[in-house]
């Protein structure tokens, strides 16, 4: 082992699928710079599978020993994601100290990388440091676990299609605009008027400010790269607004925004200069997110996943019974939330004897009776495999594959790619829409949009001008088979070819640029 040299630290937060990158990127880094050790903070809950990541990544045991886990906050049930990150923002600090604490015989760190869907790290960091005045506080990276169209929508300019405008929507709405606040960005109270039933109605009228400006608001927003989309479908489905959490995410945008200018640099693992080059030239001109250029964003790249010996109980087995290119793979990641239409796509599957997988994510239990039903029926009939916990990797690398019914989360949509495998995008919310349209106009695959409810039923889209949403079974389970019917044909063997090419090219990158951006960062904050 090489004399250690310099020590970075990051920070985490606890969804399960913003962990592994992490985990990837810290491999990478460390055997490329052999000087180089990485103290991870992670929640207690993804713990077992970071060591099972590194214990299989096959790195030498140098970089094993440079990594170090360092675990926050309780053990929660695997779904329970609210608590976890909760867990994080309050334990996290504790963490941090620690690393200090007890970083020798390791250097003392020089570097804090944050992921930076969790800003919360920012302040946590700087309490944490003041206890120690003798150290020079850590530099501040910012790690970017998103599509870069995400990160200029929740703050970027508004020429980058940025949600910068709510702030001045809010403040011209008729119900608030005379309203006292300290912040109606953060849905603050009069703080000057205690009466609990003054602030109650002013948190109403807020929600209803809110809800106008934002998820029934038809403005048209543009990101670079991205087809235009209403305001409103970012938001796909019934929102409940008596739930904290919803009303929560207006403070956490203000988060968002009031931090994307302290990092010095902000890293990135989503390959945006092969599926989003024009969001990422937007974001390196940003004045928000990167003062106008005089900040970097490198391009640290997307790591080769490769499938485990362990594909799933019998999944290996079933898709080896089937012809190639007939299994549907159905997956909407590990919290599902598909909507009320979902039934819909099983009865297709059912009807029309198409073989498929269901990666249900431990929640067969949960599903609505009918779609139970029918998975055992599809089941008894064998057509149907529907473990608790599947290699995606592995699946999506076999040739009985057709096509991937996804939820278009970020990950799910690489690893689609890379297996060259046409998707199915059902993108519910958030980053999850934009990708879904990303998909279908790339000619990756096809968009669902009859899932969609809530506000959006009887709306016309507007990157699919003459579609209008009506959010029922029917029109979905018909969407589906004109999807299948495209994808079996002439048009799915053009989607795989394209999808090939960009996955070759992300295979060059890794081996050229990617991995130079690798070299150059593991030295970063040395000069």
């Amino acid at each position: 082992m090489s004399e250690l040299e310099s020590h970075f630290v990051i920070g985490t937060i606890a969804p399960f699928s913003h962990v592994p990158p992490v985990i990837e990127l810290s491999l990478v880094l460390l055997t490329h710079t052999s000087d180089l050790c990485i103290s991870v903070i992670l929640h207690i809950n993804n713990l077992e599978n970071s060591k099972n990541l590194i214990k299989n990544q096959g790195v030498s045991d140098d970089v094993k020993a440079r990594i170090k886990l360092v675990p926050v906050g309780e053990k929660r049930e695997w779904n329970d994601v609210s608590r976890s990150y909760m867990d994080v923002v309050y334990k996290g600090g504790e963490g941090y100290a620690g690393v200090l604490l007890g970083s020798a015989p390791w250097p003392h760190p020089s570097i804090f990388i944050y992921d930076a869907a969790g800003f919360f790290w920012i302040t946590v960091k700087s309490k944490v440091e003041e206890n120690f005045p003798h150290s020079k506080p850590l530099r501040l990276v910012a790690y970017n676990p998103l599509p870069i169209g995400e990160i200029l929508y929740l703050a970027g300019e508004e020429k980058n299609g940025s949600l910068r405008f709510l702030g001045k929507a809010l403040e011209d709405y008729p119900e608030v605009k005379n309203a006292p606040q300290v912040n109606l960005l953060q849905g603050g109270l009069d703080e000057s008027n205690p009466d609990i039933n003054t602030q109650a109605a002013f948190l109403t009228k807020f929600t209803e400010a809110y809800k106008a400006c934002v998820f029934e608001s038809d403005r048209l927003l543009e990101i670079p790269g991205y087809t235009p989309f209403y305001s409103f479908e970012r938001w796909s489905l019934e929102i409940d607004w008596s739930s904290i959490a919803e009303i929560a995410w207006t403070q956490y945008l203000q988060g968002w925004q009031s931090c994307v200018s302290l990092p010095e640099t902000w890293i990135t693992c989503f390959p945006a200069s092969v599926l989003e080059p024009k969001a990422l030239d937007a974001i390196r001109q940003d004045e928000y997110l990167t003062g106008g250029g005089k900040k970097e964003v490198i391009e640290l790249g997307w790591y080769e996943r490769k499938p485990k010996n362990d594909w799933g109980l019998g999944v290996k087995e079933f898709l080896d019974k089937q012809k190639d290119k007939s299994v549907v793979y159905v997956s909407f990641g590990t919290l599902v939330n598909a909507g009320p239409t979902l039934p819909a796509l099983f009865d297709l599957l059912e009807e029309t004897k198409t073989p498929y997988i269901y990666a249900c994510g431990k929640q067969k239990h949960s599903l609505p009776q009918h779609i139970k039903g029918t998975l055992e029926l599809s089941e008894k009939e064998g057509i149907c495999i529907a473990p608790d916990w599947v290699d995606q990797v592995g699946i999506l690398s076999h040739k009985a594959i057709c096509c991937f019914v996804s939820h278009c989360g970020a990950n799910s949509v690489v690893e689609g790619i890379e297996a060259g495998v046409p998707i199915i995008a059902w993108g519910r919310r958030g980053d999850q829409v934009m990708l879904a349209s990303r998909i279908h106009s790339s000619g990756l695959g096809i968009e669902l949009l009859q899932h969609r409810t809530g506000h959006s039923v009887g709306k016309e889209v507007a990157h699919r001008k003459g579609i209008v949403i009506h959010g029922t079974q029917d029109a979905l389970k018909e969407e589906v088979r004109n999807a299948l019917e495209i994808i079996k044909g002439p048009e799915g063997d053009e989607m795989r070819k394209r999808a090939k090419t960009l996955s070759k090219k992300m295979d060059e990158k890794r081996k050229g640029e990617w991995l130079d951006n690798i070299k150059k960062f593991g030295l970063y904050g040395r000069d």
